[in-house]
């Protein structure tokens, strides 16, 4: 992005956010994704990130919002915890060995794939190029992506999947999605099969709820339920999982975690994803 008033005034944003120590690597507008987005490396004590971000959004002009994070010593770790979260839907598959990814972001559900799920064959799905090449440039993508809006692949795809993480976003909250979304999903999902997805800003963008219960409503019509997952008190990030397998309620969480965590050798064990989070099957919180 070149030294206009605006991306002056973006960039002193990122380093109010970051530190005045940070280094934006990039700054840039995605025309699809509605808003300009930046790569900036940061110090954290003795470790270092690499984040994709925008600026701007729902809440207003002046909203720094994380898209993905990287931690430039150990790439394959998932930084941030809704993306650990997200990385259960893998856990409640007994064998997961196709994936479909909706919205690529800073590909760190990809590194974590293909770190932790070597024999797992994913599927890159992201309507906006401008992120993609990001991606590649600064976020060590090497795998081809389909460049399409996720209504349309899933419109024209005849494959099934067994696990599907949707994490669709721009910067004025989740991407429109409507009943016949969702029916797709579920029909793209191989038997046994999860579906798992990421509601940002959960409790202050009212778009959220009703899409989330649509979802669940959809499933309870083909004897299936939804299990949602948060940080009590964070009110950040709800993860949605609408597992088909065998263990579908909320008490199969914590034990197929700790089994993950164990069998994929996760970092810490996996220690800490669940811890302090409420597990339940309605959406969290009445924001009517």
């Amino acid at each position: 992005m070149s030294a206009t008033p605006a991306a002056e005034r973006h960039r002193r944003l990122i380093y109010g956010y970051f530190g005045h120590d940070a280094r934006i690597r990039l700054l840039r507008e995605a025309a699809v994704f509605d808003a300009p987005v930046f790569v900036v490396d940061f110090d954290r004590g003795a470790r270092h990130y690499r984040t994709l971000g925008s600026v701007g959004g729902f809440a207003g002009p002046d909203q720094i919002t994380e898209q993905s994070s990287m931690d430039l010593m150990y790439p394959a770790h998932l930084v941030f915890h809704y993306e650990r979260l997200m990385a259960l839907a893998f856990a409640l598959v007994e064998r997961p060995v196709t994936a479909l990814l909706l919205g690529v972001g800073g590909a760190a559900m990809w590194r974590f794939v293909r770190a932790y799920l070597p024999e797992c064959a994913p599927t890159l799905v992201d309507c906006d190029e401008a992120v993609v090449a990001v991606a590649r440039r600064w976020f060590y993508l090497s795998q081809p992506v389909t460049v399409e809006d996720a209504r349309g692949f899933l419109a024209g795809t005849t494959q099934r999947f067994d696990a599907i993480l949707v994490d669709l976003y721009d910067a004025h909250g989740p991407a429109p999605i409507d009943a016949a979304f969702w029916t797709r999903c579920l029909d793209a999902l191989a038997p046994g099969g999860c579906l798992a997805t990421n509601w940002a800003d959960f409790a202050t963008n009212r778009k959220v709820k009703p899409i989330a219960e649509q979802q669940a409503e959809l499933a309870r019509a083909r004897g299936l339920d939804c299990n949602f997952v948060t940080r009590r008190g964070f009110r950040d990030n709800l993860v949605q999982y609408l597992p088909t397998g065998p263990a579908r309620g909320p008490e199969g969480i914590a034990p197929a975690q700790e089994r993950f965590a164990r069998e994929r050798r996760l970092p810490n064990r996996g220690r800490g994803i669940l811890e302090d989070c409420l597990i339940t099957r309605e959406f969290p919180l009445d924001l009517a």
